[in-house]
């Protein structure tokens, strides 16, 4: 059921004080399984398997630096990697064993990476507290966690939910329900389709070319949205935003930032019913608009073409206006 490939190096150079540590391993699986990753530190990199075999190919290098070298085979030792095996999901392990405070003197420097290929139809459930995760060419239920890294997923098919506490996720071409947050960093959504709620505390969001509807938020950073086929949501409190819809506007568009201006630019035989409001600013029209309640030098409320879907629109630090694309 098991073929192993086992190769463990432990070296340690005098003038670099470095152990390393590699590991190969193969188990064989059916498509559909399921891969587990739990590790205290380092990168995960999962992709698809394309030689045809059933099978999980492990790579993973560990390299340690400390002033003594019994520090460095101490800190791996603490940390051992485990590999278990049930039916048809596969777990590795690596998590730190004492509860006993870590402590040692002068420089030091950590460092994995976790390589990773599984047969094309496969899920994962990954989770690292020191590096980044990266998951391609996979069709499958995808999760992701790291404390201390960016994420970044490619063509992917499939349930995504990702989440990071310090660093940008990056997505290219999935297709399913996205889910994704991180404290630390930007998203960027690029082609694909399915549905995203993307969260971010600490950059911006941009999301273009994406089938389906999309729903974001940040508190520190502008949003830009470029052709999004379904309904749009984009909320911001510190930066501007941009957004470039289509014709004939596929759902309702809520733009609302408090901390920066909303620039739209539409097709000039665009139809729809427009709700524009700016406390400091002013908003404007490059498309004529059938104003519906009295014109105000902050406000645009009207239909735009005849009507039809709603374009919603909030400012409080900075003006408003649609342009003609």
């Amino acid at each position: 059921m098991i073929r192993t490939a086992f190769f463990c190096l432990l070296t340690s150079v005098a003038a670099l004080a470095v152990t390393e540590e590699k590991i190969n391993k193969q188990f064989t699986v059916q498509s559909g399984g399921t891969l587990v990753v739990d590790i205290d530190f380092g990168a995960i990199e999962v992709s698809a398997n394309t030689s045809g075999n059933n099978e999980v190919i492990v790579d993973i290098s560990r390299k340690v630096s400390r002033k003594h070298k019994a520090d460095e085979e101490a800190f791996l030792k603490e940390r051992p990697i485990t590999f278990s095996q049930d039916g048809n999901t596969l777990t590795i392990r690596s998590l730190r064993q004492s509860k006993k405070p870590w402590s040692w003197s002068g420089w030091s420097q950590n460092e994995a990476k976790y390589t990773i290929a599984v047969p094309p139809q496969f899920n994962t459930q990954l989770k690292t507290s020191g590096g980044g995760i990266g998951i391609q060419n996979l069709a499958g239920d995808s999760k992701a966690h790291t404390s201390g890294g960016g994420l970044r997923f490619t063509h992917l098919r499939g349930p995504l939910n990702g989440d990071t506490s310090g660093g940008g996720i990056h997505v290219t071409d999935c297709e399913g329900t996205i889910k994704i947050h991180t404290s630390g960093g930007g998203i960027q959504v690029e082609g694909g389709s399915g549905s995203i709620d993307g969260h971010t505390s600490g950059g911006s969001v941009t999301v273009k070319n994406f089938g389906g509807p999309a729903r974001v938020d940040t508190s520190r950073g502008g949003i830009t949205i470029e052709k999004v086929a379904g309904k749009v949501e984009g909320t911001t409190s510190g930066g501007s935003i941009s957004a470039v819809l289509p014709s004939p506007l596929p759902g309702d568009v809520k733009l609302s930032t408090s901390g920066g201006g909303v620039t739209v630019r539409i097709p000039e035989d665009a139809a729809f019913q427009l709700d524009a409001h700016t406390s400091s600013g002013a908003a404007t029209s490059e498309l004529p608009v059938n104003a519906i309640e009295k014109t105000e030098r902050n406000r645009l409320n009207g239909t735009v073409n005849g009507g039809g879907k709603t374009v919603f629109l909030r400012s409080s630090g900075g003006g408003i206006r649609i342009k003609r694309l």
